[in-house]
């Protein structure tokens, strides 16, 4: 019974901390939204693509 306790709690501090850990470096500056005109703006700057047909194996 101790060792399921044990590893509860260990499992749960480390869930804590992991949880954590990811949410801190968020704290300072919150994410900017991504907007229809930033997406195309930076498919403009992008180079053109040359369209290369995906072989059906035939």
């Amino acid at each position: 019974m101790d060792i399921l306790l044990a590893i509860t709690l260990v499992s749960l501090v480390t869930f804590a901390a992991a949880v954590t850990g990811r949410m801190l470096p968020y704290a300072d500056h919150p994410a900017t939204r991504l907007t229809v005109a930033d997406i195309q703006a930076r498919l403009a700057a992008e180079p053109p693509r040359t369209y290369a047909p995906v072989s059906r194996g035939r």
